[in-house]
Formats: C-alpha cells, structure tokens, sequence
C-alpha cells in the first residue's frame, strides 16, 4: 500500500478528522516505512559483508591452489625436461662420435685410393715392362733358332769334312746344345711373362674394384656425414627449445612467486584514476580494486599501456588523496577493454598506513 493510498484511507474513514490528525498518520506511517527500509538496508549489508567475506576466503583458495598446481606443474615438467637435456646432450655427443668417425673413415678411404691408384700406376708399369721382356724373350728365342740351323749347318760340313772337320761338328754340337737350351729358357720366360701379365691384369681388375668399393664407401660416408650433421643441428634446436621452454618454467614459477607475494586481498571499489607518463597524454581511467600494494582499472583497449610502463598514479579518494609512483605490471584485453594492474613503488610507512586505513574502511562498510 503506496504512502498516497494510506492518507486517502485515513481522510475517508475520518468524519472530522482534522490537520494535525492526518499530519500523525502520516508520520506514522513514514516511520514504519523508515523501518523497514532500515531493516532491509540491515539485511542487504549482512548479505554483502558475508558475500566478501565468502569471496576473500575463495580467492585465498584459489591462489593456494593455483600455486600448488603452478608448483607441480613446474616440479613435473622441469624433471622431464632434464631427463631430455640429458638425452639431448647424449644425442650431441653421439652425434659428434659419429661426426669424427665419418672423417676418420673418410681419411683412411682417401689415403685406400691412393694407394690403390699407386698400386694400379705401378702394376702398369709392370705390365709394361713384362711386354718388353717378352719381346726381348721373343728375339733370343730367334736368335736360337738361327744358332740351331747354323748348328745344322756346321754338322753337315762336318761330317762332309770327314776327319778333317771332327773337330768342328764337336762346337757345333755344344752350339746347338747351347741353342736347345737359350729356346727352352725362352720358352720359359716366355709362359711366366704371360703368367705374370694375366696376373697383373687380375691385379688390376682387382685394384679397380677397390678404388669403386671405396667411391661407395666414400658416397656412403658423405651421406652418413651429412645425417650426422643433420642430427647436430636437431639436436641444437631441441637443445635450444628446450632452454626456451625451461625458462618459461622459469616464467611460470615467478607467477607463482607474484600469487605468493599477493599478500593482501584486492578489494573491489568505484572512482577513477589518472595515470600520467612522461611526454605523453595522462590517461583516467576506472578504478576496479584496490589493494595496499597496487590497484587495478580498466581503460580503452587503443590506449598505449604496456606491461612495464612507468606511470605517477594520482588517486582521488576518500581519505586517500595523492600521487603515487607505480608500473604497470600486468595488461588483459576483456570485453573491449583493458584491464590493467598497477603496482606501486615505494611506499613511506605513512602512506601504507592511509591505504590499509581506506582499505579498512571499504571492508568495514561492506
């Protein structure tokens, strides 16, 4: 029943009621409406107190555990990570052995052919000098037939000579003795110098054969040469990945250090304030929290805030009026804007005594 309704009840129930009569129902009824407004402001206080009171205890919870799981996660992925960096380093030592075995290998192949092309160089010449010797083997060989029939020849005056000419077929026995014998050395010489040149042709083939089995060694070298260092500059990305990655682990165990060194609560709270940078426009921007260590706001996503920036705070608040130096330590774009966390510098203890003050004061309204 709206106030208006009451007093027109009461003026019609009333045969002569008068002013003042009106005047007390109306303060009457003002009370009762004042009381409960009261009431429901106590209830709606009662309410808010225990929601914040409720909301810090949760984000104690969530920080204890977000580093908890920010510490295991770490603990878990830094001892997995130093398992690879060992294999990593065994995989660069392997990969350096197999490096040094190729060149090794490769030397002997190279000083292997030489020596075969040596080899093949000195096998033709004797192949060489086997055909000269055959050719002087072929010319004794005519002289000793030459030598026979002149033997022949003298045999036959001989013995036409008769007594006269014994003498004479005597030399020309020894002469064609000594011819039988020059043609059978020379026949010999003969069929060792065709043994000793197919040998030497063997040789050669041979020779060739190795000097093409070491061009495939050499190739197969090259190419285990080349995955060799293939494998070295794997290794040095992985090594360097995992490097990366570790001193992410690195990053991500310095938030969970900021969450442990968050001591005190953000407080959520209404106003603006401006941030002013060296050369460049100061910026108002709209409070959100506030914490004795820093305070978060919301400005446009377009404006030039980086994570680092340094910034002279000016707060405007009640009880808590001044200029403040601060960095901007944290940047996250939501919803359009960008919400900022500010964290001061150097405080006296006097001006961290006005902001718990204020603080205070915030919790103890709600």
């Amino acid at each position: 029943m709206s106030l208006w309704s009451s007093l027109l009840r009461r003026r019609a129930t009333s045969d002569a009621g008068s002013d003042a009569q009106v005047l007390a129902g109306l303060t009457e009824t003002l009370r009762e409406r004042d009381a409960e407004l009261e009431h429901l402001r106590a209830e709606l206080d009662t309410q808010a107190q225990a929601s914040m009171v409720h909301q810090r205890e949760l984000h104690k919870q969530l920080r204890k555990r977000a580093r908890e799981a920010i510490d295991d996660t770490a603990e878990v992925i830094g001892g997995k990570l130093e398992d690879v960096v060992l294999q990593v380093g065994a995989a660069r030592d392997a990969a350096v052995a197999t490096n040094q075995r190729v060149t090794v290998t490769n030397d002997a192949a190279n000083a292997l052919v030489q020596r075969a092309h040596s080899a093949d160089e000195a096998a033709t010449a004797l192949n060489a000098s086997l055909r000269q010797v055959a050719g002087i083997a072929s010319v004794i060989s005519g002289i000793a037939s030459q030598t026979r029939l002149l033997a022949l020849n003298a045999t036959i005056e001989a013995v036409r000579a008769g007594t006269a000419g014994s003498g004479f077929a005597v030399v020309a026995d020894e002469v064609k003795g000594l011819a039988d014998t020059t043609a059978d050395s020379t026949e010999q010489i003969t069929r060792t110098v065709a043994a000793l040149e197919a040998d030497v042709a063997q040789m050669g083939q041979t020779l060739a054969a190795i000097i093409s089995d070491v061009g495939d060694i050499e190739d197969a070298m090259r190419q285990l040469g080349g995955i060799a260092d293939q494998q070295h500059e794997i290794v040095g990305l992985l090594h360097r990945s995992v490097d990366a990655t570790m001193e992410q682990i690195g990053d991500l165990s310095a938030v969970a250090d900021r969450l442990e060194r968050r001591r005190h609560d953000r407080l959520p709270v209404q106003g603006s304030v401006r941030l002013d940078r060296p050369g460049r426009p100061t910026v108002t921007a709209d409070l959100i929290d506030l914490s004795s260590d820093g305070l978060g706001c919301t400005v446009p996503t377009a404006t030039p805030l980086a994570v680092g920036d340094a910034v002279r705070a000016e707060l405007r608040m009640n009880g808590l009026d001044g200029t403040f130096d601060a960095r901007v330590v944290r940047r996250v774009v939501r919803d359009g804007t960008a919400e900022l966390g500010i964290q001061f510098g150097d405080l006296s203890d006097q001006t961290r005594a006005r902001i718990g003050s204020v603080i205070s004061r915030i919790v103890a309204g709600l």
